[in-house]
């Protein structure tokens, strides 16, 4: 028995992994768009501050209508390879052969070029983002759900780290650098991540073995509360509507924090630190790899304590690290370090906050429930490069991190609201029963 407790208590580790693939090569891309992105607006077309946070801003505006539309059809896809599979397939190809013609235009210097082929990026990026991501918790068993994320977020991470190391090396400091090597690998990575993801992976008996490994858990996912037919029907639970508005409150005011800083952080390390070139890609790759070994213990902790607690140790984390950061107005190898404690912490809420909302949802829902989280998250991208722009420009480049510090507390406190969505926790499921059985799960 101790043998099966063990089984149902570990990833699957095979289909974890494929299921992250298509994931990690998009967030390739979008490691590069925060950093390369703002340099080429600033630097080849010489937009300021606030007008480059607007562009920032787009693909954003293109994700809060797409997203959630695209993770709604995807609920009621009903293809041979199963509901999100021919999203990622096609989204992913059709991404990787337009990406390098973002270098093509940024060398031919025209803005409308760039601006044109930058839209039909954002556009394809968000036809299959909403289905990647809704595939992990739609393969995965509702207890462990903060690892498979995790995990996700691992591989995410792996991949942004070779991105930092290719800008790093790939971009030189020089006045107007090709950035087309950095784009062809991260191409590269999309294909790869891709083919791999459609040999070996297998959606619809991934699906059926989630609702065997379920229940045996005891948890039928048949009977959990949530709407049917893709989520046309209204949630009626009280509760579950007042946690739900908690969290994505939560996951608004996070991302107005996180996001301020990653899609300004090479303009900020340049101005402020004195980093020219790709080498403020070394400050996020070492704050990428100390992050990316905090996501599974984070993971473990949120599984025993809860994943509320678990958020506001990670929001914690973040205003810790950027008020060090804050206080630390010029270069010092104390960076690294501080650095490193913000990236953790974001790491962590990041981790924990998508399977609060997924908790709340049901198979049927969980592509209408990923568009939810995407709206606030994107609604919160969508303002905070304009606003943090204009911090930057009209008060300083230091007070980026004081305004990311005021909207990481703001997003701890909806979190009051929250009753439902923190967890089953391991140690509230009897695998001993025959079936089973829950003791008494966690909200």
């Amino acid at each position: 028995m101790r043998k099966k407790e063990r089984n149902l208590r570990s990833l699957d580790m095979r289909r974890t992994l494929l299921v992250t693939l298509p994931f990690a090569g998009a967030l390739a891309f979008w490691q590069a768009y925060d950093g390369i992105i703002p340099l080429i607006l600033r630097d080849t077309f010489h937009l300021g501050d606030t007008l480059a946070g607007a562009v920032m801003a787009l693909d954003n505006v293109c994700a809060l209508f797409l997203l959630p539309f695209f993770g709604s059809i995807s609920d009621r896809c009903h293809s041979r390879l199963g509901r999100r599979t021919p999203f990622i397939l096609v989204g992913s190809l059709l991404a990787a052969l337009l990406i390098p013609l973002l270098a093509v235009a940024d060398q031919m210097r025209s803005l409308p070029f760039f601006f044109t082929v930058l839209c039909f990026v954002l556009v394809v990026l968000s036809s299959y983002r909403s289905p990647c991501v809704a595939l992990m918790p739609d393969v995965t068993p509702r207890p462990i759900r903060a690892k498979a994320d995790a995990f996700n977020s691992l591989m995410a991470a792996a991949s942004g780290v070779v991105i930092l190391i290719s800008i790093s090396l790939a971009v030189p400091d020089v006045e107007h650098p090709n950035y087309m090597p950095v784009f062809l690998i991260i191409s590269a990575i999309i294909i790869l991540c891709t083919v791999l993801f459609a040999v070996f992976f297998r959606e619809k008996k991934a699906v059926e073995k989630m609702h065997t490994e379920s229940l045996a858990m005891g948890i039928s996912e048949a009977d959990m509360d949530a709407s049917d037919e893709g989520g046309k029907e209204k949630e009626t639970d009280a509760v579950v509507r007042r946690s739900l508005l908690g969290i994505l409150l939560c996951v608004f005011f996070y991302f107005m924090a996180s996001n301020a800083v990653t899609s300004a952080f090479s303009k900020y390390a340049s101005q402020v630190w004195g980093a020219g070139g790709g080498s403020f890609a070394n400050f996020q790759l070492v704050a990428t790899m100390v992050t990316l070994i905090s996501y599974m213990p984070m993971a473990n902790i949120s599984c025993r304590i809860g994943r509320k607690l678990t958020t506001y140790i990670g929001i914690g984390l973040m205003c810790f690290g950027g008020f060090c950061i804050f206080m630390t107005p010029g270069y010092s190898p104390l960076i690294y370090v501080f650095v490193s404690i913000s990236g953790v912490g974001m790491g962590t809420v990041a981790t924990t906050i998508y399977p609060m909302i997924m908790e709340v949802a049901s198979e049927k829902t969980t592509g209408r429930y990923t568009g939810y989280y995407y709206t606030a998250s994107m609604s919160a991208q969508i303002i905070t490069p304009i606003l943090s722009g204009a911090v930057m420009e009209f008060i300083g480049y230091r007070y980026l991190y004081l305004y990311a510090i005021v909207c990481a507390l703001l997003a701890a406190l909806p979190l009051v609201m929250v009753q439902k969505g923190n967890t089953i926790l391991l140690k509230d499921l009897d695998l001993d029963h025959p079936t089973g059985e829950l003791l008494g799960a966690g909200n």
